[in-house]
Parts: C-alpha cells; structure tokens; sequence
C-alpha cells in the first residue's frame, strides 16, 4: 500500500485523470487494438528502430536548439551598446553605484525575459572585476567565475562562447548542478571590460530524456570527448543490456557526444505484454476507475483546502516559514512552493526596503549636520573679531581654546550620538566664547542624575541656545539676560528644556514656526537651526518625539525636546576614551 502510494503521488493529474476516464474509452478500441497488435511484421520492427533512431537526432537538435539560444543571448548582451556603456560606467557615490547595479539587473530581466530558455537560465552573472552583479539565483561562492583556470579558458578561446562542464553549487539552502557558459565582454575598443556568466541548470538537457519514450528503454548519456558523462537519463543497465542498437552523435559543443544505447526487446515485449494484459484489463477496468477516483477526490480536495489555509495564513503576515506543506496532487504542491516562494520574496522585499529607509535617514541626518556647521561657525568667528577689537588680544587663547574644543568635538568622530553630559560640556565651551560678544546675560544648567548618560543626537541643545543669544537676549536693553538649560527623565522619555528671559516671539511668528514644526509649512527666516534640530529629532525617533515652542512677548521663550531616553552603546563610549 506504501508503495502505490508513493506511485500515486509521483504521477501528474492529467495522467490521473487519463487513468480516471481510461474504462470510457477503452470498450470501444479494444478489439481493434488486438488486431493491430497481431499484424505487427519484421517491417514494423524494422521502423521502430528507425523512428528510435528519428528521436535521438531530434534530441541532438534540441540539445543544439537550446544552447544556441543561451549563446545567442550571451551575444546579444555583449554587444548591447546600452549595456556595455553601462558597466563601463565609473560611478562616485554609493547611490549611484546602487542605480547603476538596479539598471544593470534591469537588462538582465529584460534579456531573460525574453528568451525561450528564462525557465533553464539559473542565473546570470557579469563580472566586472571591481564588482559583480547576479541576476536571479545567487551562490556561496559566486560560481567560482573568477576562477584562473575557468577565466584562462574563457579568454583562450578569443571572445568565442565555453562551455563548461556540469559542477555542484550551492545557494546556502540547497545544492544543484548547473552548466557555466562564459565570454568576455569587450567595449569598443576591444578592451576587457568584464566576464559574462550564464548557469544552466542540467535539466536542460535532462528534460529533452524525460520527453521522449526513449527515457525508460535506454541508456542516454551526454559525454565528453574523453568519455566522461556529463548529464545522462538515469538509466544504468547491465552491461549488454542496451546492445540492441547503439548511436553517437558528436560535435555537439565543446567536443561533446551524444550516446544512445537501446534494448529494442523492451519496445517488443511492450507490445506482447499488451496483448497478454488486455484481456485483464478489461476486468480491472471498472474497479480501478472507481479506486482512482476516489484517491483523486483526496488528492485534489484536501490539498486544495490546506493550500487556502496557507494563503489565508500569509495574508494574516504570518511567516512562511510557519506555512505547511502537505501531500497531495504534484500540481498543488506546486502551487504551494510558489506561494511560499512570493512570501519569502516579500519579506526579504520588506527587509531591502527597512535597510533602504535607515540609509536614507542616516543620509538626511548628516546633511542636516552640515547645514548646522557653517552657520555655527560664522557665528564663532565673528565672535573672535569682537574680541579681537574689544580686548585687543588680551583674551585670544581663552576663545581659541574653546573653539579648538568645539571643532574637535564636530570632527574627531563620526558618532552621531554622544551623551547629555559630553554634549553640555561642549555647550559650555561654546557659552564661554559667546560671553565675549554676550557679556551681560547668565547661564545655568541644570542635569538630572539619571539623564546624565542618556543618548542624545551631537549638538542637538547648542542650536537652540544660540537662538536664545541672538533673536531673545541680543535686543534686550531693560535687563540682564538669562539662559537656562535642564534635562529630566519621565518615564522613558529624555526632556531638555531650553529657557530664556528675552524679548519673545510676536504671536504671528511663533503661529508660523510652528506650522514649520508641524511640517505644513517651510522656510521662516531666523530659525533654520531650530527647524534643523527639530528634524534631526524626528529622522531618528519619528513620531511622537519632537520640539515644543512657547513664547510671550517680553517674557521670554521656552523650548521643550522629548526624545526617547536611551544609552549610549559602551563600545562607542570606550571607542571616544581611545581618541
């Protein structure tokens, strides 16, 4: 029972179906078929080995067919002057080496898609030396195209396409056995300029066995010039057994032979064993119809109810790797390993696209930094021409050593996030020369224990003290400013307060900055450092982080950040010691 079972789910379901109907058309033919049977003459022998003989040249075309068109592709992309301009291309950046391999890949799917053998083709490869772009199914180790020996025969062969014997690979899930066609790929200059790479899966050969009726009753091998098999059906024999008629076809690619041993009894003793069984299966037939029937019924209903589990189950985002497989007819298996197959593919889809959105963040972050830095120092210079004017040099090396600070502390690292206790000792240095120009006002700082080692993006406070300075202390003329900076822990959440005793913000003004806050509108002079922190602040924790804005004319203005309370990793801590 085992073993019918077993039989059963290796055959497809039209053949099922074949065996379902079979009792309803079999009465009606089978006395002609007796006839038929017994009037079989040595000449009909005779064109059985002719028609056997037909299949093995046809099977020869096909292998001549199919490798041609792998090699018609490979010409098609070398000389592609799209293509070659391509990879020709020096690029500067990352994001446009990133363009260049999506445009790339691009003309591969353009190029696989549209040749008759996308379904044989495993991958393709081009290999530039510096870079290497795989389209399709990737490898642990890259096919070995830059293997000397492999890349020697390539380029002896003077642009030509090789073709490389079956080798064992591996995409780290699975192993298969591919074929390798390689050719130089030349601009037009005739300069190297990369090694184009196309892996053929064996079943390209081995399916032009499985098609013909030859497979079972016969030994076909595809050989080397030194007799070693490349790619056969399977099928070993005794010796002796496939003597009945043997053929060679050679000069298929790179000395390659096609070899077809046939036992031409299996063919007659078919025929015979048909005559003898007939009678049989005349019995047999209405039992079995009603058997296969009822086994069709299981092999197609309760696949079919497992399979929309499973896509009920993935719509629900659960993982594949949670999806069952189940047994059942091979077709809805199929279907299944392609549905599970879509749902690896999205999530690894998702994943590139998480990766994708964090280097995009990280690339506004930075530019945000950069924005801060010019205007920073404008500021700091012109604070050293006051002094330079007003102290007549007495108090230069104060300043200059606390800008020394400041500059190391922007450049000497490309941590972004330091702590609030190593960016309020910055924040003092830059207090310390803008006391210079600043004389009158005070500043206090006041910092929670626990706040003391959280994580906070770099200079993320000195912005907003220096809006303070200029557009809440600079026009005060009835008092003397103040500047306070805290920061406390609630809960999770890191909260630095910037306070000031200046001139404050008009209602209009402080209307429209923060509708810049809110993001529905940009552009408000005088506060690019104030809009600048508050986006820092929302590229790396998103919502509902932020900064708050509350002013009152004449009373001053009050800037609240809230930030999620995080530590700074030790490895960047002792990273800094080492500096």
């Amino acid at each position: 029972m085992k073993i019918l079972k077993k039989y059963w789910n290796s055959i497809r379901l039209p053949q099922k179906l074949v065996l379902v109907y079979m009792p309803l058309i079999i009465f009606p033919t089978l006395f002609g078929s007796l006839m038929l049977m017994n009037s079989y003459t040595a000449s009909s022998k005779q064109a059985s080995r002719e028609y056997a003989a037909d299949l093995v040249g046809l099977m020869v075309e096909q292998m001549d067919s199919r490798l041609s068109s792998i090699e018609e592709l490979s010409k098609q992309m070398i000389t592609d002057s799209e293509l070659l301009e391509l990879v020709a291309r020096t690029d500067v950046s990352m994001f446009e080496q990133l363009d260049k391999t999506m445009a790339i890949k691009d003309w591969m799917n353009h190029y696989w898609l549209n040749n008759n053998m996308n379904e044989y083709i495993v991958a393709m490869v081009l290999d530039t030396g510096n870079n290497t772009y795989i389209y399709n199914e990737n490898e642990v180790g890259q096919y070995r195209i830059r293997d000397p020996e492999y890349q020697s025969a390539i380029r002896s062969n003077r642009g030509g396409a090789v073709w490389f014997e079956p080798a064992e690979f591996s995409n780290g899930f699975q192993r298969f056995e591919a074929f390798r066609m390689g050719r130089w790929v030349r601009d037009g200059k005739l300069s190297e300029i990369g090694l184009l790479t196309i892996v053929v899966d064996v079943e390209a050969i081995r399916s032009i066995f499985k098609q013909t009726k030859l497979d079972d009753n016969a030994v076909l091998q595809l050989r080397t010039s030194s007799g070693s098999v490349l790619v056969d059906n399977g099928n070993k024999g005794d010796e002796g057994s496939y003597q009945d008629l043997h053929l060679d076809y050679s000069n298929i690619r790179e000395d390659w032979a096609l070899s077809a041993s046939l036992n031409m009894d299996d063919l007659y003793t078919e025929i015979n064993r048909m005559i003898r069984l007939t009678m049989l299966i005349i019995a047999a037939c209405a039992v079995f119809g009603f058997v296969v029937t009822r086994f069709l019924a299981i092999d197609v209903v309760n696949p079919i109810r497992k399979l929309m589990n499973n896509m009920m189950s993935g719509i629900q985002s659960a993982s594949p790797r949670k999806l069952a497989k189940f047994k059942g007819a091979i077709e809805i298996r199929e279907m299944n390993d392609i549905f599970v197959s879509v749902m690896y593919e999205i999530e690894q889809l998702i994943q590139q696209t998480v990766s994708q959105e964090r280097k995009k963040r990280a690339a506004e972050i930075q530019a945000l930094r950069k924005q801060l830095s010019p205007h920073f120092l404008y500021n700091t210079l012109n604070s050293i021409r006051w002094l330079a004017i007003l102290q007549k040099q007495t108090n230069i090396k104060e300043i200059v050593d606390s800008l020394s600070n400041l500059l190391n502390y922007t450049l000497r690292d490309t941590n972004e996030f330091v702590t609030v206790e190593e960016d309020m000792d910055k924040l003092r240095d830059y207090i310390s020369i803008q006391k210079i120009r600043y004389r009158q006002f005070a500043f206090a700082v006041d910092i929670a224990e626990e706040a003391l080692s959280a994580s906070v993006p770099k200079f993320l406070i000195q912005p907003l003290v220096e809006n303070a300075l200029i557009h809440g202390l600079e026009p005060l003329d009835d008092r003397m400013g103040e500047i306070a900076v805290t920061a406390s822990v609630e809960g999770s959440v890191l909260k630095l307060v910037v306070q000031d005793n200046g001139v404050g913000i008009a209602p209009d003004k402080l209307a429209a900055m923060q509708q810049e806050l809110n993001g529905s509108a940009r552009g408000a002079a005088g506060h690019i450092g104030m809009l600048n922190v508050h986006e820092r602040i929302a590229a790396h924790y998103g919502f509902p982080y932020g900064m708050k804005v509350d002013s009152e004319v004449g009373r001053g203005t009050t800037i609240e950040i809230h930030i999620l309370r995080e530590e700074r990793p030790e490895d960047e801590k002792n990273h800094d010691r080492g500096r």
